[in-house]
């Protein structure tokens, strides 16, 4: 249970971001691909995260742009992406503004950890950081300021939960950690595996069956203090 985590020892909480902390990531994952698209041109349906090996915002344009384009995309053709893509997010946000409101229980539960000698929180995201951080102040979570690793420090998800453990354990100075993961999705699980995390998914619907179904012992809706699942 994520609240059971703090009782005991030190605890380190990586939070994924979008579906996690705020049911952003079906609006991100449009306005992105709305971005890829437009820069190279192209029209085409919404590809399936999981045929990525990575899934991240480098990790998914270095594949697509190998398997679609034969190469790896060029430093312009992302810096470009990444204006659009925010762009694109800046006017989502006006016109879908549930998708950047915090799920529920999830500013209690921060109030709650960060006043908790014990426990240490930061955000491992496969977006990218300008992104994230805009997602953070339209949701009014970016007060916290959550110690932050993202698409922009590495392209596997792995490497981006251990940098935002390390920023997250120099910024707090706390030794002797217990590491969970927060996320919604299968590859958020699968990640916490490899580093033989602990993991709580936060899904409802198909997303939470798809986690149980993948092994995850903990399933939560949101952040309140009951269980979900």
């Amino acid at each position: 249970m994520l609240w059971q985590w703090a009782k005991t020892g030190t605890t380190v909480f990586i939070l994924d971001l979008d579906g996690t902390l705020m049911p952003s990531a079906e609006i991100d994952n449009r306005c992105y691909w709305q971005a890829v698209f437009a820069c190279y041109e192209k029209q085409a349906e919404l590809p399936d995260l999981r045929g990525f090996k990575d899934v991240t915002d480098s990790g998914i344009l270095n594949q697509w742009c190998l398997q679609e384009l034969g190469r790896l995309p060029a430093w312009e053709d992302i810096a470009w992406i990444k204006q659009r893509f925010l762009e694109l997010l800046e006017t989502a946000s006006v016109e879908h503004l549930h998708s950047f409101t915090p799920l529920p229980g999830a500013e209690d539960w921060l109030d709650s950890v960060q006043q908790s000698s014990r426990v240490s929180v930061g955000i491992a995201t496969g977006g990218w950081g300008h992104s994230a951080r805009f997602k953070l102040d339209q949701s009014g979570l970016s007060r916290f300021n959550l110690p932050l690793a993202s698409s922009d420090d590495a392209v596997s998800r792995t490497d981006i939960m251990q940098i935002a453990a390390r920023r997250t354990l120099e910024h707090e100075q706390i030794d002797g950690e217990k590491t969970c993961y927060v996320g919604d999705g299968v590859w958020d699980l699968k990640a916490s595996q490899q580093l033989n995390w602990g993991f709580v998914g936060i899904a409802s619907g198909r997303k939470a069956e798809a986690l149980i179904d993948a092994g995850a012992k903990c399933v939560r809706a949101d952040f309140n203090p009951t269980i979900s699942s």
